[in-house]
Parts: C-alpha cells; sequence; structure tokens
C-alpha cells in the first residue's frame, strides 16, 4: 500500500525523476538514429550529411523505438500511476497539484512545466537539451523536441492555459519556465517582482456584522456572500470611503478566503496579477478598476473591482458571473454609528460627550466611513498645530478636519466665507418676531437628519431633504451675517456663488455650471449662499421670443435642482416679489430682515466698536440711532471710517469722538446719494459737516 507524500518538495522530486526519464528516452532515442549518423567534428552545427540523407531515404516509415527506450518510457509510465495513487493518500498541501488544479493543465501541459523546469534544478540538463537538439545555443527544450518527448496535441496553443497563464516563455534558449511559477513550485511565495509594487495582501477582513451597515443591506450581502462562485466578478460601486476594500474583504472573510488588491494601471500587468492570485488561491480585487484594462474579462478566480463610476462589462449574457453592488454615502444613523466606533474616548476629547458630538458631526457632514477616519487624521493634525503639548481634539478641530476632507473645486464658481469668530447670534439685530424665524430655520438644519432617517420620513419622500431659506430685506440688515452664523454653528464652509461666473450667455452653460456648484456642494458638504438671488430665480414671463423659451428652461432646472440638492441654500434678495412663485413654494423658510429701528440702531451702535477702542457714551450713540436711519451695514461703514479719521488725526489714538462719528454719517451719507440737509442732520451735527467736509 502506497503511502502520501511528506512534503511538496518530495512529491516534486518524484515528478522530476520521471520527467528526466522521458529526457533519457530521448537521448537514447537520438543516439540510435541522428547520433550514430553524425559526424564528431559537425556537433552543434546546421548541417546534414550524406550518411543522414541516405538512412531517410531508406526508411520505410515512421522508425520504431529502440527497446532501451520503450524499457525507459513504460518505466515513466509506471512511476506516474505510482505518484498518482500516493498523491491521492496524500493530506499535505503539494504545489505541483495546485498548479495543475487552479490553472486547469492537462497531463502532457503539467510534463512540459517539468521539463523546463529541469535545467533549473541541474545544470546537466542545460547541456542535453542542446545535445538534443543539435544546437549548443539551446538550454532547454525547443517546440519540437517538447513534441516529440511529449507526444500528442501542442501543448502550447495559443489559447492554452499555459500561454495563457504565462507559465512558460518561448525564447531564443528554448522553452523556460517563468521564474515566478519556477519558485512557486520550489517553495519560495515570493511576489513577483513585476507586480509586487502594485499588489497588497489584504489583513484579514472584518466580518459582515462588524461592519456598521443598514440590517436589511447586511442580510443581502450574507446572501450574497454564500452565492459567489469561482466565476463571479462583483463591481463594488460607490464613493470614496464608502467601504468598498473593506466590504470585498469581508465578503472573503465570509467565504474564507485570502485577498489581494491591485493597483494597476498597466494593462501588461493584468493578466500577471490574475496569475499571483491563482498561485495564493486568493481572491483578487482591482482598486479604483478601469474597464479599459480589460478587468472585466473572464477571470480564473472570485474577482472583486471597486469603482466610483458604475460601469458594466460588454457582452454579459447569462451566466456572466457579474454582479454589482451599491454602496451609497451612509445615511444619519450609520453615519453617527462610524463617528460613535471612531472618536477617540473621551478623555481625549476636549468636547462635549461623545455621543452629542457624533450626532453633531453626523448632522452636518455626509461624510463616508473613509472620509470620516479621514477627517479624524486630519483633527489630530489641526490639534497639534493649536496646541502642540496637548493631543486633545477639540470640537473646532473635528470640524475644521470635516471640512478639509470637503474642499473640492467650488472655488471655480463659489467664493469661501470666512467666519467672524467673534460673533454670534447675540449679535444679530433682529425683532423678536423674524428671531423666532432664524430660530426655527436653525432648528431645521440641526434636526434634518434626525426627521428623514429616524423618523423614516427619508421613505415617503424622493425630493426636498435638503434646507432651503430666504433671506429678505434690504441692503446690510444682516443676511450675509445670519448665513455666515448658521454655517458656523453646523461647522460648515459657507460658499457664496459669483454669479458672474456661474451666468454665462451661451445656451445650456449656466444649467451646466449651476449642476456643478451643487454637485460639489453635496460633495464637500458645504452650505451655499446665492446673494441677490432674483437675479437667478426671477420670475418667468411669457414667452415672446427665443431667449425667453431658454431663460425659462434655466428656471426649470434651477427648481429641480434645488429641490435635488440634500444640503442647505441661502438665499438672499432685495426684491422678494420678484421670486417666482413657483421657487417660493420650494422654500422651507423665509426670514425677513426688516430695517432696524431706533432701538435695534443702538444695539448695533454699540455692538460696532472693539474693546480696544473706546467709544462715544451712551447717551451720544442714542442721538446718533435716534437721528439716522442707517443699516447695520452702513453703520459698520461708519464706525471704520470714523477709526481711520481720529487715526489721522492723532496716530496716538484709541478713541472715536462724537464728531468723527457724525462726519463719516455725512461721508456715508454722500455715498448713498441721501439729501445731508440742516433738518435731517440737525444742529450742531450739520454745522460740523459743513465747517471740515463742505467748506474745509
Amino acid at each position: 500500500m502506497n503511502d502520501g507524500y511528506s512534503d511538496s518538495a518530495e512529491h516534486l522530486a518524484a515528478e522530476l525523476a520521471r520527467a528526466d526519464r522521458l529526457v533519457r528516452a530521448q537521448v537514447l532515442w537520438f543516439r540510435h538514429e541522428l547520433g550514430r549518423l553524425k559526424p564528431a567534428d559537425q556537433w552543434g552545427l546546421p548541417s546534414v550529411g550524406e550518411a543522414e540523407v541516405d538512412a531517410y531515404l531508406a526508411a520505410e516509415g515512421p522508425p520504431e523505438p529502440p527497446p532501451e527506450v520503450v524499457a525507459e518510457l513504460t518505466a515513466a509510465h509506471d512511476e506516474a500511476e505510482e505518484i498518482a495513487a500516493r498523491v491521492r493518500v496524500t493530506t499535505v498541501p503539494l504545489r505541483l497539484s495546485t498548479l495543475v488544479e487552479r490553472c486547469g493543465l492537462s497531463g502532457a501541459e503539467r510534463d512540459l512545466v517539468l521539463l523546463c523546469l529541469l535545467p533549473g534544478t541541474d545544470g546537466r540538463y542545460r547541456r542535453l537539451f542542446g545535445y538534443l537538439a543539435d544546437d549548443a545555443t539551446v538550454t532547454g527544450p525547443t517546440r519540437e523536441l517538447a513534441a516529440r518527448i511529449v507526444p500528442g496535441p501542442s501543448p502550447l496553443s495559443a489559447t492554452g492555459p499555459l500561454v495563457r497563464h504565462q507559465l512558460i516563455v518561448d525564447g531564443p534558449g528554448g522553452l523556460r519556465l517563468d521564474r515566478r511559477i519556477a519558485g512557486f513550485l520550489t517553495g519560495d511565495d515570493t511576489a513577483d517582482d513585476r507586480v509586487a509594487d502594485v499588489l497588497t495582501v489584504a489583513s484579514p477582513g472584518p466580518s459582515l456584522d462588524e461592519l456598521v451597515l443598514d440590517p436589511a443591506m447586511r442580510a443581502r450581502l450574507r446572501e450574497l456572500a454564500r452565492a459567489l462562485d469561482e466565476r463571479a466578478f462583483v463591481l463594488l460601486h460607490g464613493p470614496y470611503g464608502a467601504g468598498r476594500r473593506t466590504l470585498a474583504a469581508a465578503l472573503c472573510h465570509e467565504t474564507g478566503r485570502p485577498l489581494l488588491y491591485a493597483h494597476v494601471t498597466d494593462p501588461s500587468r493584468v493578466d500577471l496579477c490574475r496569475r499571483e492570485a491563482l498561485l495564493r488561491g486568493a481572491a483578487l480585487c482591482w482598486v479604483d478598476a478601469d474597464p479599459a484594462l480589460g478587468v472585466d474579462r473572464a477571470n480564473p478566480g472570485l474577482t472583486f473591482a471597486t469603482a466610483e463610476t458604475p460601469w458594466d462589462p460588454a457582452g454579459q449574457g447569462t451566466g456572466s458571473g457579474f454582479l454589482r453592488v451599491d454602496l451609497p454615502a451612509p445615511g444619519y444613523g450609520p453615519r453617527r454609528d462610524l463617528w460613535l466606533a471612531m472618536l477617540p474616548p473621551d478623555a481625549e476629547l476636549d468636547t462635549p460627550p461623545r455621543k452629542v458630538l457624533a450626532e453633531l458631526l453626523a448632522n452636518t457632514f455626509q461624510l463616508t466611513a473613509g472620509q470620516i477616519a479621514d477627517a479624524i487624521g486630519s483633527a489630530r493634525g489641526a490639534a497639534k498645530v493649536r496646541a502642540p503639548g496637548t493631543a486633545a481634539l477639540s470640537q473646532d478641530d473635528l470640524y475644521e478636519g470635516c471640512r478639509r476632507q470637503a474642499a473640492r473645486r467650488l472655488v471655480a464658481f463659489a467664493r469661501r466665507i470666512e467666519p467672524r469668530t467673534e460673533l454670534g447670534f447675540d449679535d444679530l439685530v433682529l425683532p423678536t418676531a423674524n428671531r423666532v424665524q432664524l430660530d426655527e430655520l436653525r432648528a431645521r438644519i440641526t434636526l434634518r437628519s434626525k426627521v428623514f432617517s429616524e423618523l423614516g420620513f427619508d421613505r415617503r419622500l424622493s425630493l426636498g431633504r435638503g434646507v432651503v431659506a430666504m433671506f429678505t430685506g434690504g441692503s446690510g440688515t444682516g443676511k450675509t451675517m445670519a448665513a455666515e452664523l448658521l454655517a458656523r454653528e453646523q461647522g460648515a464652509d459657507l460658499y457664496k456663488v459669483d454669479l458672474s461666473a456661474v451666468a454665462s450667455k451661451y445656451v445650456g452653460e449656466t444649467e451646466k455650471n449651476l449642476d456643478r456648484v451643487f454637485a460639489d456642494a453635496e460633495q464637500t458638504n458645504a452650505m451655499i449662499f446665492f446673494d441677490e438671488a432674483d437675479a437667478l430665480f426671477a420670475k418667468r414671463g411669457e414667452v415672446k421670443e427665443a431667449k425667453d423659451r431658454w431663460a425659462n428652461v434655466e428656471m426649470a432646472f434651477l427648481l429641480q435642482r434645488v429641490e435635488e440638492f440634500s444640503g442647505v441654500v441661502v438665499l438672499a434678495s432685495n426684491l422678494r416679489q420678484n421670486i417666482d412663485t413657483a421657487f417660493l413654494r420650494r422654500l422651507h423658510a423665509i426670514v425677513d430682515f426688516p430695517p432696524p429701528d431706533a432701538h435695534a440702531r443702538l444695539r448695533i451702535w454699540r455692538g460696532m466698536f472693539p474693546d480696544a477702542v473706546t467709544a462715544p457714551g451712551t447717551d451720544e450713540l442714542s442721538r446718533l440711532a435716534e437721528r439716522f436711519s442707517l443699516s447695520g451695514g452702513s453703520i459698520k461703514n461708519v464706525v471704520l471710517d470714523a477709526a481711520f479719521r481720529a487715526l489721522r488725526a492723532d496716530p496716538a489714538a484709541t478713541a472715536v469722538s462724537l464728531r468723527e462719528l457724525v462726519l463719516s454719517v455725512g461721508r456715508e451719507y454722500q455715498k448713498l446719494g441721501l439729501p445731508i440737509t440742516p433738518g435731517g442732520f440737525g444742529t450742531p451735527f450739520y454745522e460740523w459737516f459743513g465747517e471740515e467736509l463742505l467748506h474745509g
């Protein structure tokens, strides 16, 4: 009874010994036919002697092998049966058998692999193959010699596994075994150096239960894992950081397969990557796969591909094995769970409790798992710059880390508004009723993710999941400041759309530009601010000429795109009555910013002076507030102009006088085209202005 092989080396030695018999048989046959007729001084030369020609002409058919050749071939056949019997009872992995099975080699193809391996294990065979080829430059079996030693259909057909998997290379010195295959058979598991820089062995993947997934999605993926076979090609489509590679590892974990990641941009390396996966018995995952590389062709094993842009292979039919799994950006609930899983412990946070912080971050930033991990890494860097001696992360650090993941192309059509960190909602002067409107908007922005995700409205509403608000009021009443404060409260960037860059005279270009603004804002989690919105969202008119028709098409696109937007859009307009009524229906909130009354103006005057500047007293500021009906923006201009005026008079000044403020009010009136009269300014304000600025 045969015992199994103790290891792969013992089995390979037995197979090489059998291959040696095949070579010996060919040498004996060569000596019997050509060798006895070849002059000694003609060996290795391309010459045919008269005796050789006469022998060929005298032969009546193919020569019969001499008895000694038959004996070697019979012994090789018997050894093949004995080896096969021992392999059947072997309990350890055998590399040659693994290669045969995974590459689908026939017996003849396996024997050719062994013949090509012989010269690498013993230098004598390089001379023997040169002798058999009657060519001293030959060091391996030639195609003709291989056909004599391994009779039957050619094992080197163009579509056969030896060529398809690049196991054997045909060179000027004859056939040779690819160096990676030779290394594999002899116990070397070093990756092929031609693809070592593009292949990565995946760490043991998490189970599906360890991933943050919607329960229904987890159940579907578990069913998918059970159904995967060696012919499956699975495209994992989703945005950056959606967990495509992690999911591939998890599916392999469920099926007990190792996984290789391949980052390939060169088509010549595709087949080598496939072969490396075959040798390792691993699934292969093409990272950021480009279908132009041919990665979607028939693969010998389980294959994954990750892509941000979905694609389907051409020519797929029944039984193609192609599957596409779409991985959308996580909703509010999964985002919150991801933040809770990735945030450091409370001891390392200088923030609200982790649970509260996770809810705030998940509500504001629509990030994927990978982006959340990157954001936390960026936040750690920001914390070290802010306070090198501490490792504690603040809420602002995390907001900054999230915003850094958001920076993309919005700069082409929008300008980021830097927040004024010292100002808050208390500094925004509004009547009580309008303040309530603004507070309702703040709550809607803060709670929108919970309402749609946790209360289930996202399953009822396909559109209108964002927040669209309009601020109406005159110039300088605080509309831009309110938008800044909303963005800062959420930790998001505020981008003011540049209407001059967006609008185009060419048909369709304005729509393209606006679509890019909204798409980039969704990717960057930014808040969009349209100032002078009535320029874009004006009422549609009657179509009287071609330009009217295109203006209406542009407006229709805007209405659709705003409703599809999942973020926050704030529009500011001085002329609410000019806004299209169809757009007003899509607004979630309208906040009016009326001109400030005297009491509100006094609050603005008092709040406009920094701590380093001494302002006039309350009574004097009250006189200004009562006398001059200025907006908050104009009051800001007046105070700033007065500061320059004070420093011009005295470079060491740290106070602004009432007189300097009155003079600056006069300049603001001139700029706005308002009349400067004794009745409007009163005494002595008009006299001050006349003495210094009218008469010099």
